[in-house]
């Protein structure tokens, strides 16, 4: 349509006249698909300047008029047609206030359809934030605090999901003496689902607030919906209540700041330089996995990586961008979007009464929901714990600690209130709901940067549960990040608290022990080096899986151990680790074994500090791989020359490499297996023909490595011929 009307701007008046008879059709299904014409209308004219004026004298009074046109399904379209030609710029914000607001407004005023009214809510609550403070203080906000006292249950949970967005937009004395207030009244509405909806969005309303109010109203609407009658309410809540710890935080301790474009932003200094990780959040099982990565030192999300100007910074994007001058916004913004309304209608003020239908799965603790005590000692809340010296007894025996807390961990301290912790810690202990507890499981890296390393104690028992819980998922969740918190807390709390659980994960299902593998080496660097010798012993432990088809998992643990093998003394080297490296080496996965070839050289370079150990080493590599009577060993001798030859002298040098593994080498040339002979071949016209080094006529394997060369080039299998006859430039004749 846009070319017709790009070749005919003459004939645009006569459209307009017809679409204007067709919006007063009297059959409804006409005049619905006139106001969807229109809003493409509005899309094509807006890419024409000469066709704007068009936009404002006649299309949008006409969408404008649909709305309050005696057919439901005329005015939804409308509805319909309107947010997408906002959401597509069409209109500008002068316009939304002098125009599309007050017909909104006017168009819900003037009808007794419940179901149109809280459309209209729903649309002024999503245009909230393109209206300016006078029209949104004078206007819109009593207009949606009047909907919210409607008795009508829809228009009311309409105008309360708009609350976030108003919480964003207006001033604090409104937000003060109108919004929060409202909210706090509908906190205590007698229909569950409308408290369920405020437990929904206490998280962006507490973003929105400073702190005085956080710590005030905002903890108290959250203890009390954590403690409603209505069991719906209290799971909603519960499941909300990590993101709400994490606004709790303060920049200048943990810098979790958010913007108005909806971002969820993270600044963190757990290593020497800052990170910057940004991620735009749509559901709330986004947002948990954004918590997952929070503490992550790389740059997680995205490879579009761009630096800031002072090099200071990574700042890693989630297809959003970022506005600079938002980073430290203090009224920041981050929100879930707005809930389906149909399907949270699901209960009303019957909500009381559904619940003995789910109770007989679910009995409850009173005062301490959703929580099983695990031991005598399990049911310290946190109040108890900063006055005691944090005896938490802990799930595992092996991870009992002694130390003292803090001479400076006081209520002061404490951004986030002990009633919250609280409640954060019982859902660890919600053994009958699995989800619950991985949702507190999610969001344990992010509520521990909250309340900062120093708390580190308040969750240390939340987390010997959450690794002890009886869902496997939970426990791999809790192991994923394993390594997350030790870099957090240091050395010495992740020697005393973590590795007792570390060592129970790795002996637990192939799921749970994958979740601690896959960041096994960056656990390692926060051990110091006697505790890293002790865990050496248990290195073959990763070798055992559930099923012997489950290969991933030990190719998982190849690349792991490859990145910590410089971790440890070549005695552990030698006694502990290198028979596992061995062991992977002769896999019966193929996959596997490449990636173990990488272990070789690098524990070379290990052994290098001991010659002698070093020299056993290569004995065994000749003895176990270079003489074996299995055909595929002789041919991972001859790939484990050439990924030492690639390493250079930093492995092993190449007098030590002639003197040691050369003759073994050769000797394989004249292998009776083709496919011996074929690495072979590879290996030497590769790593060492043109090596001159080895070449030279001084060298005492000169004239064996020259007739093997010679011999593998005449050689009677033709893929044998074809690697040996790859590189012509050395001098070697095949006569």
């Amino acid at each position: 349509m846009k070319f017709v009307i790009k070749d005919h701007l003459e004939m645009i008046p006569d459209i307009l006249t017809v679409i204007e008879k067709m919006t007063k059709d009297e059959d409804k299904l006409m005049r619905f698909d006139t106001v969807s014409t229109v809003g493409y209308l509005c899309t094509v004219f807006h890419q024409h300047e000469n066709l704007r004026s068009y936009i404002h004298s006649f299309l949008l009074p006409a969408i404008i008029k649909a709305l309050s046109d005696p057919a439901e399904q005329v005015i939804m379209r409308a509805q319909m047609v309107l947010t997408y030609i906002i959401s597509k710029g069409v209109i500008n914000n002068k316009t939304i206030e002098d125009i599309v607001c007050p017909a909104l407004i006017l168009a819900a005023n003037s009808t007794d359809d419940l179901h149109v009214q809280n459309n209209i809510v729903t649309l002024v609550g999503k245009i909230v934030l393109k209206i300016n403070d006078n029209v949104l203080c004078k206007t819109v906000l009593p207009f949606l605090i009047n909907k919210s006292h409607s008795d009508c249950i829809y228009v009311r949970l309409a105008a309360l999901l708009s609350f976030p967005e108003l919480g964003h937009a207006l001033d604090i004395d409104h937000k003060i003496k109108v919004l929060l207030p409202r909210y706090f009244e509908m906190c205590n509405d007698r229909v569950g689902t409308i408290r369920k909806t405020c437990a929904d969005i206490i998280t962006p309303l507490s973003v929105c607030c400073d702190d005085a109010l956080r710590q005030g109203p905002i903890t108290d609407a959250a203890g009390r919906l954590l403690s409603d009658s209505c069991k719906f309410v209290r799971q909603t809540a519960l499941e909300n209540l990590g993101p709400l710890i994490t606004t709790y935080a303060s920049p200048a301790v943990t810098s979790l700041v958010t913007t108005r474009t909806l971002i969820l932003m993270m600044v963190s200094n757990f290593t020497d330089d800052l990170h910057y990780i940004t991620m735009k959040c749509q559901t709330s099982q986004e947002y948990f996995k954004a918590t997952e990565l929070l503490m992550d030192r790389e740059k997680p999300w995205s490879n579009e990586t761009t630096m800031k100007n002072d090099n200071k910074f990574w700042v890693a994007d989630y297809n959003v961008k970022t506005e600079s001058e938002e980073l430290y916004s203090t009224f920041a913004y981050w929100r879930e979007p707005i809930c389906d309304t149909k399907s949270s209608f699901s209960f009303e003020n019957d909500c009381d009464d559904r619940e003995s239908e789910v109770e007989r799965l679910q009995s409850m603790i009173p005062n301490k929901l959703w929580y099983v005590p695990m031991n005598n000692n399990s049911n310290l809340n946190c109040t108890e714990m900063k006055k005691s010296e944090f005896e938490v007894k802990p799930i595992l025996e092996e991870g009992n600690g002694d130390s003292k807390p803090s001479t400076e961990l006081n209520g002061h301290d404490l951004v986030v209130p002990a009633l919250l912790l609280d409640h954060y810690a019982d859902m660890a202990g919600a053994f009958d709901d699995s989800d619950l507890a991985s949702q507190c499981a999610c969001m344990l890296p992010a509520v521990l940067v909250t309340i900062g390393p120093t708390h580190w104690p308040l969750l240390r028992h939340t987390y010997y549960v959450l690794a002890s819980h009886r869902s496997w998922k939970v426990r791999r969740k809790a192991a994923s990040y394993i390594h997350k918190l030790a870099i957090y807390i240091g050395e010495e709390a992740t020697s005393r608290d973590l590795l007792p659980i570390f060592e129970s994960l790795v002996l637990d299902l192939d799921e749970v022990r994958s979740g601690a593998i896959d960041n096994f080496a960056a656990f390692l660097k926060m051990l110091s080096v006697t505790v890293r010798s002790d865990l050496a012993p248990m290195m073959c432990r990763f070798l055992k899986t559930d099923y012997e088809w489950n290969w991933r998992f030990r190719q998982n643990f190849c690349e792991q151990l490859a990145e910590s093998l410089h971790l440890f003394t070549p005695l552990d080297m030698y006694h502990h680790i290198h028979e596992v490296c061995l062991s992977l080496l002769m896999d019966r996965i193929s996959s596997v074994r490449q990636s173990a070839l990488s272990l070789v050289p690098e524990l070379l370079v290990v052994l290098n500090k001991n010659l002698s150990l070093k020299r056993l080493m290569l004995n065994e590599l000749v003895t176990r791989f270079g003489r074996a009577d299995l055909w595929s060993r002789r041919q991972m001798f001859a790939q484990i020359c050439s990924y030492i030859l690639n390493y250079g002298d930093r492995c092993l040098s190449t007098i030590d490499f002639n003197n040691e593994l050369m003759p073994c080498l050769l000797n394989l040339g004249s292998d009776r297996v083709p496919n011996v002979r074929l690495m072979v071949a590879k290996t030497l016209y590769t790593q060492v023909a043109n090596n001159s080094v080895f070449m030279d006529l001084q060298n005492p394997q000169h004239n064996v490595l020259t007739e093997t060369l010679t011999r593998l080039r005449r050689d009677e299998d033709r893929d044998v011929r074809y690697f040996a006859d790859s590189n012509r430039g050395f001098g070697i004749s095949a006569n």
